[in-house]
């Protein structure tokens, strides 16, 4: 609670219905506030936009300045970020509440894939050192400490901590549009990404083999994808044994529809809101997408 006695649950129910009768924008927030982090996510009706509003969490801003840093190396990762969330969305697996997976899950799947596809597009931000241009760029000093967490990555010196204009270009040898990259993302997570083995980590700029209790987590995870500054933090720890198969699926499903056709019309076509399992005509995807991906050769993974 702040001096006057209100804790942030309160004061962000307070801001959601001041927000919901504003008369300059025609806002649709909903607050969020029995989770771990309490928030408020808003839509603009005009714009079709969406923001979340937290309080007093020093961490997703600097998380943000992280993400802000990886967009200004290389257009094509918001791009490509854009089409996954339009079709997760549309296909009912984005949203931690219905035990699917966030977007800033989808966020660190699409980084860390574009870290280790066969011609690299984003370098990792957290390593020691950065080979770019003939340069070798060295991990500037941690900006800040939160908690017990040391905050620092390429780019955090600057005065929004998001200064990587020696990194623009990195990805410039891998010559693949947008589209190409989306349908390799897709095998990527559907068939590279093993769930039971592999852990998602993108401060290692790598996949590395997953250590389940990790965690500080109750349950054990279905998918490990480990925050980039908080290496106890699961941020798919809403997936259920159920959930984590259906998402696998909407991949699989996914990569045969757009590696067969190229039909991202057919591929978000609605799913049926629920827990439940896709549509039996969907369970073909499975063998399908198994041949297809024996085609698919240019993504490749690392482990330590």
């Amino acid at each position: 609670a702040d001096e006057s006695g209100l804790d942030k649950k309160t004061i962000l129910l307070e801001l959601s219905k001041a927000l919901r009768h504003s008369r300059d924008r025609k806002l649709d927030p909903w607050a969020v506030i029995q989770t771990r982090v309490p928030l408020i996510k808003i839509s603009d009706q005009k714009t079709d936009l969406t923001c979340d509003i937290s309080m007093e969490n020093d961490l997703s801003l600097y998380k943000a300045s992280l993400l802000r840093c990886y967009v200004a190396i290389d257009a094509r990762f918001p791009k490509v970020l854009a089409l996954v969330k339009t079709w997760a969305q549309a296909r009912n697996i984005n949203d931690a509440a219905q035990h699917t997976l966030n977007s800033f899950g989808y966020t660190l799947l699409v980084i860390q894939f574009l870290q280790t596809c066969s011609t690299p597009v984003l370098p990792c931000l957290q390593a020691q050192t950065l080979e770019f241009n003939g340069k070798t760029f060295q991990q500037p000093p941690a900006v800040d400490t939160v908690g017990n967490l040391e905050i620092r990555y390429h780019g955090c010196q600057g005065a929004t901590w998001d200064d990587v204009w020696h990194l623009v270009g990195f990805g410039k040898a891998n010559t693949k549009e947008v589209d190409e990259l989306f349908v390799e993302f897709l095998h990527f997570v559907g068939v590279v990404l093993d769930l039971d083995s592999h852990c998602v980590c993108i401060r290692d700029g790598a996949l590395k083999p997953a250590d389940k209790t990790q965690f500080k987590h109750k349950h054990l995870p279905q998918l490990c994808i480990e925050d980039p500054f908080d290496h106890a933090d699961n941020v798919s720890r809403s997936l259920t044994e159920t959930s984590s198969k259906r998402v696998r699926l909407e991949f699989l499903r996914a990569f045969e529809i757009m590696s067969r056709t190229g039909d991202f019309r057919r591929l978000c076509q609605a799913s049926v809101r629920g827990n439940g399992a896709p549509a039996n005509r969907d369970s073909h995807a499975l063998g399908a997408a198994a041949h297809a991906a024996a085609g698919v050769g240019n993504v490749h993974t690392h482990t330590h």
